[in-house]
C-alpha cells in the first residue's frame, strides 16, 4: 500500500468525531453493549483522542489503538485501559487477540496501491481481517466519506481516486486542497459501501447519516467531479449469526 509523508500524516492530528457523530456510535454501542463492558481495537487511532472518548463514556471498556505512525502514537495521553500498537493496517491479522468492537474511523480511502482495483481490493481485505478479529459478539464500526454521483454512483470516487493518486499531477491536486496528493484517497457511493461491507462478510446494522458537507464543496468542483451529493455516513456491522 502507498502511505502518505510525515507531513501529510500530521494533517490528520486531530478528532473528526465530534459530538454528532458521536451520538451515532453511543446508540450503537448502549444498544448491543448495555453494560458498557467490552474490548476495542481503533484502527488507524492515531493520537487516541476517540479511543480516549470511548474509555471515558464507558468505564468498563478497554482499548488498543493501532497505528503506522511513531509521531501521532507519541501524543497518546496515558490511560492504564488504553494500550498502543505501532503498525499498519496489512498486519492487523497478526495481533493474535480478538475484539469486541473494532472502529475504522475514516480509515479505509487511505488503503491505496498502485491500481483502483487493487485499492478496492484492500478495502474489502481490511474489513474482511477486520471481520476475523470480532469476538462472537462482535461489531465492527465505520465513519466513511460518501460520495454519490450525478450520472453513475461510483464516478465521483474514481475520479477523486485518479487524480489524488497521480504523481504527475500531485503539485495541482495539492493546490486544489487534496492532502494525499500524489498517494491517492478513494471514496465510495453508498451503495458501493454495501457492497463492500457485504463482500466482506458483514451484515449493516444500522446505517446513519450524521451530517451531510455538500455544499461545502464549491459547485465548479461539484460540476467537474460529477458530485450529486457528499456526506459522513457512520456503518454498524457484525458477522453473521450463521458463520
Amino acid at each position: 500500500m502507498r502511505k502518505l509523508d510525515t507531513s501529510q500524516v500530521e494533517a490528520f492530528d486531530t478528532e473528526y468525531v465530534d459530538d454528532e457523530r458521536w451520538r451515532s456510535v453511543k446508540a450503537s454501542i448502549d444498544q448491543d453493549f448495555p453494560d458498557g463492558a467490552f474490548t476495542f481495537l481503533d484502527v488507524g487511532g492515531g493520537n487516541g483522542m476517540f479511543a480516549d472518548r470511548v474509555l471515558a463514556a464507558y468505564r468498563h471498556s478497554k482499548g488498543t489503538v493501532l497505528d503506522n505512525s511513531e509521531v501521532l502514537l507519541s501524543r497518546n495521553q496515558p490511560n492504564e485501559r488504553k494500550s498502543l500498537i505501532l503498525d499498519s493496517v496489512e498486519n492487523v491479522g497478526r495481533i493474535g487477540k480478538k475484539y469486541d468492537i473494532i472502529f475504522l474511523n475514516w480509515l479505509l480511502h487511505h488503503v491505496v496501491s498502485e491500481s483502483y482495483a487493487q485499492t478496492r481490493q484492500n478495502q474489502r481485505w481490511a474489513l474482511s481481517a477486520a471481520n476475523a478479529l470480532l469476538t462472537k459478539r462482535g461489531r465492527v464500526s465505520v465513519f466513511e466519506n460518501v460520495y454519490d454521483g450525478m450520472l453513475i454512483e461510483s464516478l465521483p470516487g474514481w475520479i477523486i481516486y485518479q487524480l489524488t493518486s497521480s504523481r504527475a499531477l500531485k503539485g495541482i491536486t495539492h493546490r486544489l486542497g487534496a492532502n494525499t496528493a500524489g498517494v491517492g484517497v478513494c471514496f465510495l457511493s453508498r451503495k458501493q459501501w454495501l457492497s463492500t461491507f457485504d463482500d466482506a462478510g458483514l451484515d449493516v446494522l444500522n446505517c446513519t447519516e450524521p451530517d451531510s458537507w455538500t455544499w461545502g464543496l464549491p459547485q465548479m468542483l461539484r460540476i467537474c467531479l460529477l458530485v450529486r451529493r457528499r456526506f459522513v455516513g457512520h456503518f454498524w456491522l457484525s458477522a453473521p449469526k450463521s458463520l
